[in-house]
C-alpha cells in the first residue's frame, strides 16, 4: 500500500507565478490542489474591496479542504500564489478513492486537518486580543509557529515577505498602528528585519505571551 507522498508524485503538477491568483471565490474547482513547492495565501475581498487574509498554506498542505472533502460545491476564498508554486492537481473522485482505501494516507489527512484546526484557533485567539500590541505579539506567534525557519537557537525567521499593510489586513488594524507596535517590538529586541523578512527571537517574544497554552506552544 502506498503512501501520500508516493502518490501525489504520480500525479500530473502545475506551476503559478508569484501573484497569480490560484482559484476565485466562488468557483467550482476542476481539481484538489496539493502545494509540491511554495507558499499559498487564503483571503476574502470584503464589498468595500478590502482585502481580509485568511491564512497562508505551506508545502504538503491541501485546498480547498472542504470542496475535498464535499462539505461545500464552491470554494469560499480567493488563493494566490505568495511565491512561485508548483502544485500537485489530483481529480476530486480519484483523491476521495484513494483516502478511502488508504489508512495510512486518511491518517495523514486527519493530521493536516488537525494542525489547521490548531493554526486557526491561533490566529482567532490573535484577533481577539483587545489591544494593538497584544494582537501584534500573538500575531507575530502565529506567524513563527506556523511558518518559521530555525536560524539558531530561540531565533526563526518568517519566510514570508509581510508588508505592514499584510499585517494590518491580517489583524484588522491600521497600517499606521501596525508601524508603530512593530517598532516598539523591534526596540524591544523581539524581532528583527532581515531581507524583508522578519526574524523573532522566540524567548523574548515567550515572555510577552500572556498565555500559559501559548508559550508551551512556542518554537
Amino acid at each position: 500500500m502506498i503512501d501520500l507522498q508516493t502518490y501525489l508524485q504520480m500525479q500530473r503538477t502545475v506551476s503559478f507565478k508569484k501573484g497569480d491568483v490560484i482559484l476565485q471565490q466562488d468557483a467550482v474547482p476542476s481539481s484538489v490542489y496539493i502545494i509540491k513547492q511554495g507558499i499559498v495565501k487564503t483571503y476574502n475581498i470584503t464589498s468595500k474591496g478590502e482585502e481580509k487574509p485568511i491564512g497562508f498554506n505551506v508545502s504538503r498542505d491541501l485546498f480547498p479542504l472542504g470542496w475535498a472533502l464535499g462539505k461545500i460545491t464552491r470554494s469560499q476564498y480567493y488563493y494566490e500564489a505568495v511565491d512561485d508554486c508548483c502544485l500537485y492537481i489530483v481529480p476530486k473522485a480519484d483523491f476521495l478513492l484513494f483516502i478511502r482505501s488508504n489508512n495510512n494516507a486518511a491518517m495523514q489527512l486527519l493530521d493536516q486537518c488537525a494542525q489547521e484546526m490548531i493554526i486557526h484557533q491561533l490566529h482567532i485567539n490573535a484577533l481577539e486580543q483587545s489591544k494593538a500590541y497584544e494582537k501584534i505579539i500573538h500575531t507575530i506567534h502565529y506567524f513563527s509557529l506556523c511558518f518559521g525557519n530555525d536560524l539558531q537557537k530561540d531565533m526563526v525567521e518568517i519566510p514570508l515577505p509581510i508588508t505592514q499593510q499584510d499585517v494590518a489586513n491580517f489583524t484588522g488594524l491600521t497600517r499606521e498602528t501596525v508601524g508603530v507596535e512593530l517598532k516598539r517590538l523591534a526596540s524591544e529586541g523581539v524581532i528583527l528585519s532581515r531581507n524583508r523578512n522578519y526574524v523573532v527571537l522566540t524567548n523574548r517574544l515567550n515572555e510577552l505571551l500572556d498565555d500559559e497554552y501559548e508559550r508551551r506552544l512556542i518554537r
